[in-house]
């Protein structure tokens, strides 16, 4: 295990290169380029406002701000968790030719779409403007579930990849569940909507708790939740442990099974 970190640590450059590479992909030949990564989810906003703000009445004026908070880092973990399933067994050619960490495959892939998140971020905190929420150094409270964010999507890719492998159906499974996980978690409504018993069981799916977070720093509208941070976190340490022992086991194999 310790051999296995100093190589990666040593790659780390290439890894670098990877992930340069995953964001141009894809970018180049589009007319509007790298604005996509911040108009796909302003566009969802406006579909998701537009049916529960307008044709249902519900949400309330700051319901835009507040689907913006929650869709922007649900995107990055979904898109994540979905492009983790082909990273390795979509890459034979790769595989097959070049010798490097492996790992470096879904972890590239969960890097770039975190980068979006960050730029989806800096939107959000230019449209809190319109809803006269002061802005200070408080803001940077977001690395904190950022990096739990982070750190809970490595542990998943990195299992997903391996099992990609080992079932090529495993795509449309992690699509299905991902459209479910959507309505799961708070990100087209509040978690005080949610019945008082049902709550806990809502806190213990990391990714609800990090929406709440993420939102009680953008807006303001609720106190940080340590006891959640910290749940959050121990839950985030513990899929990327098991993650990461599941891929160094199996990454030997995974070339023949390609």
């Amino acid at each position: 295990m310790i051999n296995k970190l100093s190589r990666i640590f040593e790659r780390r450059e290439l890894l670098k290169q990877m992930v340069i590479s995953n964001l141009k992909a894809g970018q180049s030949d589009l007319f509007l380029g790298y604005a996509w990564w911040v108009l796909e989810p302003i566009l969802l906003m406006l579909i998701y406002w537009y049916l529960v703000g307008v044709i249902f009445g519900r949400g309330g004026p700051d319901y835009p701000l507040f689907v913006l908070c929650g869709l922007i880092p649900f995107r990055a973990f979904v898109i994540s968790f979905n492009q983790s399933v082909l990273s390795i067994s979509g890459k034979f050619g790769l595989i097959g030719q070049i010798n490097f960490p492996r790992i470096f495959l879904p972890l590239s892939h969960v890097i770039v779409n975190h980068i979006k998140l960050i730029f989806g971020f800096i939107i959000v905190v230019l449209i809190t403007y319109f809803y006269k929420i002061k802005i200070d150094f408080s803001l940077f409270l977001i690395v904190i579930p950022m990096s739990i964010q982070i750190i809970f999507v490595s542990g998943l890719a990195l299992i997903t990849s391996v099992l990609g492998v080992y079932f090529r159906d495993l795509k449309n499974i992690v699509q299905l569940l991902t459209r479910i996980l959507l309505y799961f978690s708070p990100v087209l409504y509040s978690l005080n909507l949610v019945p008082e018993q049902f709550k806990y069981l809502y806190l213990m799916n990391p990714i609800a708790a990090l929406l709440v977070t993420y939102r009680a720093i953008i807006m303001k509208n609720n106190p940080l939740d340590y006891n959640i941070i910290m749940l959050s976190t121990f839950q985030a340490l513990i899929v990327l442990l098991i993650g990461y022992f599941i891929f160094i086991r199996h990454e030997n194999k995974l070339l023949k099974l390609i």
